[in-house]
């Protein structure tokens, strides 16, 4: 059985079970043709994985929650750096977050945890960051 990672985009009240990743490929969400799968609940994500032989981890963490509270669309508040890198993370190497490659300097310095990061980086990282979720969000298939 594979390990797999359920990532979880919070928009306000919304939750969206938004595909997962597995140990082996941790730096990709996983795609299903052309579109990352998602799910309005968990219990349509644990019903698909189960339906496909996936195991979804028991010992934390199996959710990936990236919640930056507005600060991509607004640039405030400012996020802790462990959820920018996170969502970082999950991007830089998926085909939506290709711009990030550019900025490959700024993530290091952010997960070196440079105290100045956001003043140097941040305008700049939010806007690749930002056309990066607005391309997954076009992924996104409904399951």
């Amino acid at each position: 059985m594979t390990e797999m990672f359920e990532v979880v985009l919070i928009d306000g009240e919304i939750r969206w079970h938004a595909g997962w990743i597995s140990e082996a490929d941790a730096d990709l969400l996983l795609h299903d043709g052309d579109g990352v799968p998602v799910w309005a609940s968990r219990a349509g994500l644990e019903h698909y994985a189960q339906e496909h032989d996936f195991e979804l981890l028991d010992d934390l963490p199996d959710e990936i929650d990236l919640d930056l509270a507005g600060w991509l669309p607004n640039g405030a508040p400012q996020p802790t750096t462990a959820e920018v890198s996170e969502l970082w993370h999950l991007l830089i190497d998926d085909p939506v977050g290709a711009g990030l490659a550019d900025l490959e300097d700024a993530y290091d310095d952010l997960t070196d945890d440079e105290p100045d990061w956001f003043e140097q980086h941040g305008e700049t990282s939010r806007r690749a960051l930002a056309a990066a979720v607005a391309r997954l969000r076009g992924t996104l298939r409904p399951v």
